[in-house]
């Protein structure tokens, strides 16, 4: 069986990085702080085959839809996905008139 999982919202996704799990124990990441906004932005494009949401196709129909997925790699090799955390910093942008709500420099994984 897996180890569970903490939950936690995205909005605290740049402070739970910066966490590791010893057991039950929870313990500060070795070396400097993570920070997310510095970390190389990449992408992932996935695919969903005959999504629940769009019912059940005809036989031998299969319908796939792209899912994208957003990472950040740090140093060290670490890589969190963000994808639920760049939207939302996208919609405050949003609000705030920053930037548009435009990601750039995004790399393919």
């Amino acid at each position: 069986m897996a180890p569970l999982v903490p939950v936690f919202p995205t909005e605290a996704l740049p402070e739970r990085v910066n966490v590791v799990y010893k057991g039950w124990k929870e313990k500060r990441r070795k070396g400097p702080q993570v920070d997310l906004e510095k970390c190389e932005l990449r992408e992932m494009l996935q695919y969903s085959c005959n999504p629940p949401q769009e019912g059940v196709p005809s036989p031998g129909v299969v319908v796939c839809k792209p899912v994208l997925r957003l990472f950040r790699r740090c140093a060290g090799g670490l890589t969190i996905e963000t994808t639920s955390w760049e939207t939302l910093q996208n919609e405050q942008r949003k609000d705030g008139g920053a930037s548009g709500g435009k990601t750039t420099g995004v790399k393919k994984a």
